[in-house]
């Protein structure tokens, strides 16, 4: 994030809160220029829209996620799965936020497509990653190998978490969370 105004950092930060806490449909300029401490006008020079806004945080969660993927590739493969799944409860926060991507899947139908995109290229993001920690991990071993592909797999994982999320969100109870999250280690592992 180097070479952004603080200012735009800040109002990111806090429409992203708003839309993991609330829904996208409860980010105002308004809100998020009181919040921030600036006039509404202000909020424009940073963003045109509030699709544009969407889709920043949508972007700066892709890079994010990509880094952090780049960053333990040469980690111990099962140090990898856990850094991974750790991911959702440590960056979204079981039982206290959604994803940024699911965040818009509720009023999927309104959101304009631009943004569908760019909610999809987070969750290509994500099942990829996994797919190639478990490709990586049954190449050395380390997990067992199924009828499944690594892909497939991936794609299984992926949707037990954020399902593990979105329980854990109703529910209140991050147990909930960490229940989903042992039974997706237990399939990538086990086969």
């Amino acid at each position: 994030m180097q070479n952004i105004h603080p200012t735009k950092i800040a109002l990111m930060d806090l429409a992203e809160q708003i839309l993991q806490t609330k829904s996208f449909s409860n980010v105002s300029f308004q809100t998020l220029a009181k919040g921030v401490g600036i006039k509404k006008g202000s909020v424009y020079y940073h963003f045109e829209s509030k699709e544009e806004l969407g889709e920043a945080i949508l972007d700066r969660t892709t890079e994010l996620l990509k880094s952090g993927l780049e960053d333990i590739k040469d980690e111990p493969i099962v140090k990898q799965l856990h850094v991974y799944t750790n991911w959702f409860a440590k960056h979204i926060g079981a039982a206290q936020k959604l994803c940024p991507g699911a965040s818009f899947v509720a009023s999927w139908d309104a959101v304009p497509g631009s943004t569908r995109e760019k909610v999809k290229k987070l969750y290509r993001v994500h099942r990829q990653g996994l797919a190639d920690i478990i490709a990586r991990g049954r190449q050395s071993g380390d997990f067992a190998k199924s009828e499944q592909t690594e892909e497939q797999l991936a794609a299984v994982v992926f949707a037990l978490l954020q399902g593990g999320l979105l329980a854990a969100r109703v529910s209140q109870e991050q147990d909930e969370f960490q229940t989903c999250k042992a039974m997706a280690l237990k399939l990538v592992k086990e086969g």
